[in-house]
């Protein structure tokens, strides 16, 4: 139940506010009373409190009292990071370290943001479709769309009948983030071979197939389970010239100079899909702030190793769907003072300008409308 994760710290607090004193987390059966707290706190309206009661474990006082509170009664007494840690129910460290990116509209109106939906977002074949054309055979199937008035093969759907995304053809339409789309267009033409490190689920590297046709393509995935399900992804959107390899994206399993152009997008903290995936929340509460440097590390190696396996004048789209300092701009600037790059302006702009690195663009969900996350362009020197 994404409503229970996106709400959990809120919920605990609400369940010990209103006096419940069973285990809460840990056990399977101990995340009931989570789930009555979500049922009385936010579907207090369609659920009434019977069902509750017999189908989680909370107290019928407990959720008589759930369904008379509200969010700032729980949060009465706390202030700072801690208030908002548990308003937005996210770990602690999370809260801190956003704040210190000082945000657009501040620090609230992003976590905000990580509790709405975001938009979906639809990218189409533009070498087989015009934009007339795709807006039209999508509402034949039942999804009205719009135009991004940004990125030109990409349209935001409005309205989606049940059932309609699996009557498009997956060769002419694929639904995917907002953000993750702009790897493609910051790239432009790859040239001869484009590297896909860290590759699966390989929505990107599809992306800059279809837009540049034919190339040869490596893709770099050290899951051989992942890299099975990027196969069976990239022959349903029809992009068939790819080697995949099952490898090490830190040691790149290729000669040297093989490639023109790579996309690195390593493992991060994923603070950026905090509201489209709210059980990264659960995640960074039990790894803890240390899982920031773990990261950087493999990601400074891995974007370190990949530009060296290329030819001088390469191309390299550095793109993270997080928010923090040291896993974007940190690494961007290690291998650029290491000499191995030049930074070059990434556009175009659906974020903001980074202001560490202002040359890099940031993806802030409130801004972007889109999930959070980082790009810069590269050139290999």
């Amino acid at each position: 139940m994404p409503g229970r994760s996106r709400n959990y710290r809120l919920l605990e607090r609400g369940l010990r506010y209103c006096g419940h004193r069973g285990q809460l987390r840990g056990r399977p059966e101990s995340w009931l009373p989570l789930i009555g707290a979500y049922k009385a706190m936010f579907r207090r309206d369609v659920v009434p409190s019977d069902r509750i009661v017999e189908s989680t474990s909370p107290p019928r006082s407990v959720v008589e009292c759930l369904r008379e509170i509200e969010p700032k009664d729980i949060v009465s007494g706390l202030s700072g990071s801690e208030k908002l840690s548990v308003l937005y129910s996210l770990p602690l460290w999370v809260v801190e370290k956003l704040s210190e990116l000082d945000p657009p509209g501040g620090i609230e109106a992003l976590l905000r943001s990580f509790q709405e939906p975001t938009p979906t977002w639809i990218r189409f074949n533009h070498r087989r479709l015009a934009l007339d054309q795709a807006l039209g055979l999508l509402s034949r199937a039942g999804i009205r769309a719009r135009p991004d008035l940004v990125l030109g093969d990409v349209v935001e759907a409005v309205e989606v009948e049940p059932g309609a995304p699996s009557r498009v053809d997956p060769e002419l339409f694929y639904i995917q983030d907002g953000a993750a789309t702009l790897a493609a267009h910051v790239l432009g033409d790859p040239g001869d071979t484009v590297l896909d490190a860290f590759s699966a689920p390989g929505n990107k590297l599809a992306h800059v197939m279809w837009r540049n046709g034919s190339r040869v393509a490596v893709a770099v995935e050290i899951s051989p389970r992942r890299l099975m399900d990027e196969k069976h992804l990239l022959r349903r959107q029809n992009v068939a010239i790819v080697d995949l390899v099952a490898g090490d994206a830190t040691r790149p399993p290729l000669r040297q100079s093989a490639a023109t152009a790579a996309i690195v997008d390593p493992d991060c903290t994923s603070m950026g899909r905090l509201g489209h995936s709210p059980e990264t929340r659960l995640f960074l509460e039990r790894a803890g702030p240390g899982i920031v440097e773990r990261l950087q590390q493999l990601q400074k190696n891995g974007l370190r190793a990949i530009l060296q396996s290329l030819r001088p004048d390469s191309k390299v789209v550095y793109m993270t769907c997080t928010l923090t300092r040291e896993e974007n701009e940190d690494v961007v600037r290690t291998v650029v003072e290491e000499g191995l790059a030049e930074l070059e302006k990434a556009e175009p702009l659906i974020g903001v300008w980074s202001t560490w690195l202002p040359l890099a663009q940031r993806m802030y969900p409130h801004v972007s409308r889109s999930t959070g996350g980082f790009v810069a362009l590269l050139r290999r020197v």
